[in-house]
């Protein structure tokens, strides 16, 4: 029983092969384009990077007997791990590719730029259902040339790598529904878990999934047992995940749900319109989006232009469900509707291919792709932000073995993810100033921040009491803040030697900061010292000694 066009097979020719590698061509290019020198842009790169660090030190280290503690004091030594605020399907895979490369950021975007070449593979193997070998080419090209998937997939992200899952569990999605065969149910499901356990907002795809499955069976599809089984299965392996979000991922789920920080209403027109007025421009481009909607009239009043159900039924759903799902959440980002991109492209190659003449119809399209992809690769450059890792360099050369050094800046992460990476940083500790003088989850602006009212000589007192022999700062981070300022008028003191200024620049914005380098002349206290930060990300608090080395052994 077929329900969409005809059946394709796993099987590949040669053609198709050339077609891959022409994606590997491109998604190389783009990783070439990529920042891989400690120069994270997005916050959060450095800490998905980190944690792929995390998983590869604890396997290294294998603290069977101490995990939890383990844990604990790895994060006390590089306090910029987010494991429990994430899935660790992608870190796990990123611990593998450290294992095989070493740890760097060329390694961290590696990983991503495997799961990106994943993606245009997916994205050619869907549209292969439905196009020529040509057309395929020219839409996963588009795709994976689009702005959106280009500036995520070239940092250490989480976005691209999830979209590879969900491209492939639409590939055996409709190989199921071509075939009736059900191990290509559970594939799909087991691919859509994949995603989930990537990034959680990947769920969405599952109502398209289920909407569509009833437009093919009706009624009889409560008589399939492998629905039953296939819901059964993506049931039990998700409540773990379920589970582990509501105990330590709270402040995400909170971010979704919203609180006062929301600009407008769920109600307001300006929330429905959002996506559509403002992130679908800069995720695609005029052009992809004019063709898509050229596309969508088009098949108004032009039947032979329609794809055949249930497929066009299953790509107008996804876009519907995931534009309402994206909307009602209370986050607004291009990284959470990126999901919706790919039904766009294929519309939008489409359109070129249903207007044209057949004879020249997909070598338009594959010269518009390849098009696209030259643009973005000599015009859209990444955002990058330098000096951390220069900062992280100075401070490893000059720092004695198993000395702890405190960070207070814009950009923790990525100084933290380079003190790890650098080989001669191994054995130091980093402690995050706002740690000791804020409380503060995710984003201050979004959660606000509260200050511990931390005075100078109890600053100076923790500072010997931790063993901080040096302390890196940019003075304009937070400088609203009564704390902040008494840190950077602390450090002004003679009890601290200014070692040196590097500039940090940030090549989208074209500015930048100093970051200083001081030296702590006091006395520090020989012990290792209990130190005790709370996580409110999770809703948890860790105590453990500081300056105790290399954890990773």
């Amino acid at each position: 029983m077929h329900h969409s066009s005809s059946i394709r097979s796993l099987s590949t020719g040669w053609q198709d092969i050339a077609c891959l590698a022409l994606l590997a061509v491109a998604v190389l290019l783009l990783f070439k384009t990529s920042p891989t020198q400690g120069d994270f842009w997005w916050s959060d790169a450095p800490r998905h990077a980190m944690d792929g660090v995390f998983y590869y030190d604890m396997v290294r280290a294998m603290p069977i007997s101490h995990a939890k503690q383990w844990a604990i004091n790895y994060y006390l030594q590089y306090p910029a791990v987010t494991v429990l605020t994430y899935p660790p399907l992608f870190a796990l895979v990123e611990a593998v590719f450290f294992a095989l490369f070493g740890v760097s950021h060329a390694t961290a975007q590696l990983t991503v730029s495997a799961f990106y070449l994943a993606a245009a593979w997916g994205a050619y193997f869907l549209a292969r259902r439905w196009l020529s070998r040509i057309g395929a080419l020219a839409a996963a090209l588009l795709f994976a040339s689009t702005p959106a998937i280009a500036l995520w997939g070239r940092q250490v992200m989480l976005e691209v790598p999830t979209f590879a899952f969900l491209l492939w569990s639409a590939y055996f999605f409709f190989l199921y529904l071509d075939s009736d065969r059900p191990r290509y149910l559970y594939f799909a499901v087991l691919v859509v878990l994949g995603a989930a356990y990537t990034k959680q907002p990947a769920v969405f795809i599952v109502l398209p999934y289920l909407l569509t499955l009833y437009f093919v069976y009706r009624n009889s599809l409560f008589r399939r047992k492998e629905v039953w089984w296939s819901g059964a299965l993506f049931a039990a392996v998700l409540t773990p995940l379920a589970i582990y979000t509501w105990l330590w991922g709270r402040a995400n789920v909170q971010q979704a749900v919203g609180g006062g920080w929301v600009q407008h209403s769920r109600l307001s027109a300006s929330t429905w319109s959002y996506v559509a007025s403002y992130e679908w421009p800069l995720q695609m481009g005029w052009v992809v989006l004019c063709l898509a909607a050229a596309y969508c009239v088009g098949c108004i009043f032009k039947k032979e232009w329609r794809l055949p159900n249930p497929v066009l039924f299953f790509l107008v759903v996804w876009v519907l469900s995931g534009y309402i799902f994206f909307t009602v959440i209370a986050v607004t980002s291009q990284r959470y509707t990126i999901f919706l991109i790919f039904p766009f492209v294929l519309f939008a190659i489409l359109a070129i291919v249903r207007a044209l003449p057949a004879r020249i119809a997909v070598y338009v399209a594959l010269v518009f792709a390849i098009s696209s992809l030259g643009y973005t690769l000599a015009k859209r450059h990444v955002p990058c932000i330098t000096g951390y890792r220069d900062a992280a360099q100075y401070v490893c050369s000059m720092a004695p073995q198993n000395s702890v050094v405190m960070f207070s800046g814009w950009r923790d992460g990525s100084f933290v993810f380079n003190v790890r990476a650098l080989p001669q940083c191994k054995n130091l500790t980093v402690i995050r100033a706002d740690k000791l003088l804020l409380k503060v989850a995710i984003h201050r602006d979004l959660f606000g921040v509260k200050e511990l009212g931390v005075a100078e000589t109890k600053l100076k007192e923790m500072l010997g009491h931790f063993g901080v022999h040096y302390i890196v700062i940019e003075p304009n981070f937070w400088n609203d803040l009564q704390s902040m300022q008494m840190l950077v008028q602390t450090l002004h003191q003679d009890q601290f030697k200014l070692l040196n200024t590097i500039s940090t620049v940030n090549n989208r914005e074209h500015n930048g900061t100093t970051l200083e380098i001081y030296e702590n002349l006091a006395p520090l206290s020989p012990g290792k010292n209990v130190l005790r930060v709370e996580l409110p990300v999770s809703g948890i608090a860790v105590e453990g000694k500081v300056g105790q080395g290399d954890v990773t052994k």
